[in-house]
């Protein structure tokens, strides 16, 4: 499928199927494709925009990865550095290095699923109302501590990986300590001003956009929250999250050397990389917080970069069919 031909099917599919939120194709310099619709708010009758703030759930993670190795490159902070050097009041921390944490080998347990065990539902997590808004509320470090310190490790650190939101909300803390700074400073002082992204921030209390769920042939408001943790809490628009990745596929040393990037994407254990999956030519990831949904696809091959921000979760069937259809036309591009 050529680049020409997948921008005119999505541009069909969007408008046909009154995508709730925003999309935009980029290269590395230049934007190839945007499309906006829907409402930011229902109540007010406020369209949704490219413009529009809205939360990116676990796309975070980029933003993470990039804030630690820029620390890395700086001499503060090493790869090999044991994590109770920065949060001794972890149990394990001793066992886990920053390596371990960004690439999601560290075998700590994920903090959202343990909270789930603490509140089984009768329905799936993501779809349940009152699961999601719990899951998307805020979790102070002695919250953390509380839920992590009693599972043991899932499995020795290093040997393998495994998805948990815990390694990239306790590297929030790390940068956040050895700099001295509220993680919010850091990241906009290091990533966004030197970007000139003037609308990204931490927490999801500065969304513009209201979220919500779809529920029982309705949809259920879910709010804003104020969820502000360094794995899924950040909020962005379209225009500030396109500058993001034009300067990830230039691999910008406005932020990093190119050899932090190429480790940055080097997938570990066959599993992940720091802040991103990776799928045939794709370099992804998918993020979840409130009824907030994005998902981002990024190729160094094809010089391209694909993402998508809703604050209507995809879980009706006409949405599902949407984002399928989507990464289909994604594997067939060439």
């Amino acid at each position: 499928m050529q680049l020409t031909d997948y921008l005119a099917a999505i541009d069909r599919l969007d408008r046909h199927a009154d995508f709730n939120g925003a999309m935009v194709v980029t290269d590395a310099h230049r934007t190839l494709y945007t499309y906006a619709g829907g409402l930011a708010d229902i109540e007010k009758d406020i369209p949704f925009t490219l413009d529009t703030v809205t939360g990116i759930g676990s796309l975070t993670k980029q933003f993470i990865a990039v804030a630690v190795m820029q620390q890395v490159s700086a001499g503060r902070l090493a790869l090999t550095d044991r994590l109770d050097q920065y949060v001794p009041e972890y149990r394990y921390a001793a066992r886990v290095t920053l390596g371990d944490l960004l690439t999601m080998a560290s075998g700590i347990p994920d903090y959202p699923s343990l909270i789930q065990n603490q509140h089984p539902t009768t329905t799936a997590a993501e779809s349940d109302p009152q699961s999601v808004r719990r899951l998307g509320a805020d979790l102070s470090l002695a919250e953390l501590v509380a839920l992590i310190n009693p599972i043991p490790l899932d499995f020795q650190p290093g040997s393998q990986g495994a998805y948990s939101n815990t390694n990239y909300n306790l590297l929030g803390i790390v940068v956040s300590r050895v700099l001295g700074q509220p993680l919010d400073q850091i990241l906009t002082a290091y990533i966004w001003q030197p970007l000139g992204m003037t609308i990204t921030e931490l927490g999801t209390q500065n969304a513009t956009a209201v979220s919500y769920l779809p529920w029982h042939d309705e949809l259920r408001y879910i709010g804003k929250g104020s969820h502000t943790t360094a794995d899924s809490g950040l909020v962005t628009s379209a225009k500030d999250y396109t500058i993001w990745l034009q300067a990830v596929l230039q691999q910008s040393e406005t932020l990093l050397p190119r050899s932090a990037w190429q480790t940055i994407f080097t997938i570990t254990h066959n599993f992940y990389g720091m802040g991103w999956f990776q799928h045939r030519q794709w370099f992804w990831h998918s993020g979840l917080i409130l009824g907030y949904q994005a998902d981002v696809f990024l190729s160094f091959d094809l010089n391209l970069a694909v993402f998508w921000l809703t604050n209507v979760r995809f879980l009706t069937t006409s949405a599902k069919d949407w984002n399928r259809q989507q990464r289909i036309w994604l594997d067939a591009l060439e």
